[in-house]
Formats: C-alpha cells, sequence, structure tokens
C-alpha cells in the first residue's frame, strides 16, 4: 500500500481565481459558476453579507488579540468561516431555534448578539451573554458533540 498521495491538480471550478461575487471595490463581479445561483439576489443584500463578513473578521481578530494578552479565558476562531456562518445565519427564519457550537460566532452575530455580549461571555462572566429565548438560540458549547440535539 503506497502512502504516498499527489496532490489534487485538476478540480471541477479550477483553483486558478477563488470564486467571488463582489469585487475588492465593492461592485457587483459577474462569475458564471455563481451567478446563475443569486439571480434574484441585489447589489444591496450581497453588500449587506460582505458588511457582515467584514464585521466578523474584525471581531474575530479583536478576539483573538484579547484572549492572548490573557483578556479572556478563550475565544474560539473562526477565520476563514466567515461565508459559510453568515449564509447560513441569514439563511434561518426567525422563529428557528440554533444550537451551535464554539466556532459559530457569525451566526451569533446574524441573531443580533453584540460584540460586548461575545466579549462578557469568553472572559466568563455570569450571566453575561445574550438571552436564548430571545435570540432563539442556546448557549454557544466549548465541548466539541455538545450541540448534538438528543431524541
Amino acid at each position: 500500500m503506497s502512502t504516498h498521495l499527489d496532490p489534487i491538480t485538476v478540480t471541477g471550478i479550477g483553483l486558478d481565481e477563488p470564486a467571488g461575487l463582489i469585487d475588492a471595490h465593492g461592485r457587483r463581479r459577474n462569475d458564471t459558476r455563481l451567478t446563475p445561483y443569486i439571480a434574484d439576489v441585489t447589489s444591496d443584500q450581497l453588500l449587506s453579507l460582505l458588511r457582515d463578513m467584514i464585521v466578523l473578521r474584525r471581531l474575530d481578530t479583536e478576539g483573538v488579540a484579547l484572549q492572548r494578552q490573557g483578556q479572556l479565558g478563550l475565544w474560539a476562531p473562526c477565520l476563514g468561516q466567515e461565508a459559510a456562518q453568515i449564509g447560513s445565519g441569514r439563511a434561518l427564519k426567525s422563529d428557528d431555534v440554533v444550537f451551535p457550537s464554539y466556532r459559530e460566532t457569525g451566526v451569533m452575530l446574524t441573531r443580533g448578539a453584540q460584540p460586548g455580549d461575545y466579549v462578557r461571555m469568553w472572559r466568563g462572566e455570569e450571566g453575561a451573554a445574550y438571552d436564548p429565548a430571545v435570540m432563539h438560540m442556546a448557549p454557544l458549547q466549548i465541548i466539541i458533540g455538545a450541540q448534538t440535539l438528543e431524541p
């Protein structure tokens, strides 16, 4: 049995250029791979999604810095997961209930949590986070697999 793996050099979408819908100047791009799936999404909606991803990236950067300075007991970084979190959070209905894992800061953001909620929670302050009943979201779980629902 060989233990050598050859790198993938050919994929269905290619690796030369990342897929994207907004250029560096905030203008809508025409990406033949993605545009058909978002024909009914307006430029304003795309910019709103981008804004949330940028806010999440900034919040995550600050959270990591605070944790490294000893200001927070823990911070679960979500770098690189911004689109998945903001997109899935925005796809939820207002009465859907979320059971997040510890790296789903972006979903919390789309549900209306404020940056102070995150900081107080990761600092370990009593009663610090959001109201789960109001947000329709259980507290973050830092135990792997603890957010799964039981029958």
